[in-house]
């Protein structure tokens, strides 16, 4: 009955990892490309081990309001210019929105707004590449989820090696 009950236990964590995989995958492929400028970050504090710390000009934007002039809620409405990158919406309605605009989803963290992961990982050897990022690449749900999946520079060209799937 032990053996049982372990095997079951197992089966059931690799179901639960499969379908986390299965869902981050599904994001990558069919997600629409968003763009979020990078905002400026000390260059001397940049590179710390094998990741870049992130930091994201809309987060910036959102923390300088004022209590009255910030979002009500943590969906944005966004709007995507000829390049994908995303520029907030202050007048928009979740409701109501037009042909160029999204829902993005951020969170409000110690006063301060998080869009997105605030680290890059990468290869070791391979930071200095990374220095010319100006863009996050994140892969849009309908419902303004989002996945971070690369960098990008001023010319909105991929930074280092990307991978469609596994």
């Amino acid at each position: 009955m032990r053996r049982l009950a372990l095997v079951l236990t197992g089966l059931a964590i690799l179901a639960g990892i499969n379908f986390s995989v299965w869902r981050f995958e599904r994001a990558m492929s069919s997600g629409e490309v968003v763009l979020l400028r990078l905002a400026p970050v000390d260059p001397r504090s940049l590179m710390q081990g094998d990741y870049m710390r992130l930091n994201y000009e809309l987060a910036r934007q959102l923390g300088s309001l004022t209590q009255d002039a910030a979002p009500a809620t943590d969906i944005l409405v966004i709007r995507l210019d000829e390049h994908q990158v995303a520029h907030w919406v202050t007048d928009g309605k979740a409701q109501a929105l037009q042909a160029d605009q999204r829902l993005l989803q951020a969170r409000r963290q110690d006063g301060q707004w998080r869009i997105g992961p605030d680290a890059y990982f990468f290869e070791e050897g391979t930071g200095e590449q990374f220095e010319a990022a100006r863009y996050g690449e994140f892969r849009l749900q309908a419902d303004g989820k989002t996945l971070l999946v690369g960098l990008r520079d001023e010319e909105f060209n991929p930074i280092g090696r990307t991978r469609s799937a596994w």
